[in-house]
């Protein structure tokens, strides 16, 4: 009877001291739980976005901000510039106002042409070449602040391959105005590349 008496003791604390150790892990599982799910709640950043950049310092709108300009702007600039490459007339057409004004590079005489003169500008202005060759390398949009024109920047890359079968690579900046939502102004800047 005494060892029945020490084996049920015996069983009785191991049963305790595992209990114990159940409900240390036990305690310590839960703070490990509630330490994940509070670690994994969402945390919110603000990031202050400029609302204007920039300024306008000449011309009718000097001292004017702008503001980002639409994306569909963008892209009827590269369009456009895309179109002239493969003389797209037709393509071209659908960007332009009745009535446009073209600065070329050199010279600074300001060309304005009605849409009807276009596929007459276009080979006038191809003459020279075989073909070219575009490389956009970004179109940004912005507005001028209280005006209803948005103002495309492209900046791109042009290889001419002349009749005479030279080649010439030149850098490009167009500068493009839309009032509602049609190209009236193109000015456009060159650098040569060595």
């Amino acid at each position: 009877m005494y060892k029945t008496f020490l084996i049920l003791i015996g069983s009785f604390i191991i049963l305790a001291t595992i209990n114990l150790k159940l409900f240390r892990m036990k305690r310590i599982f839960y703070t490990l739980f509630t330490f994940i799910l509070i670690s994994c709640q969402t945390k919110t950043v603000e990031i202050e976005v400029a609302s204007s950049g920039g300024k306008q310092l000449r011309g009718a709108n000097k001292g004017k901000n702008f503001y980002f300009g639409e994306d569909k702007f963008s892209q009827a600039a590269i369009d456009l510039i895309s179109a002239f490459a493969e003389k797209d007339v037709e393509t071209m057409a659908k960007f332009m106002s009745d009535t446009v004004k073209y600065i070329p590079p050199q010279g600074g005489k300001a060309i304005e042409s009605t849409l009807s003169e276009l596929p007459k500008i276009v080979e006038l202005l191809h003459e020279p070449y075989d073909s070219i060759t575009r490389e956009l390398h970004n179109a940004i949009p912005v507005k001028f602040e209280d005006s209803d024109v948005t103002l495309v920047t492209v900046s791109f890359y042009e290889k001419r391959y002349y009749k005479t079968g030279e080649t010439e690579q030149v850098r490009l900046i167009d500068r493009i105005r839309f009032r509602d939502e049609k190209i009236f102004w193109i000015a456009q800047w060159m650098g040569e590349m060595k």
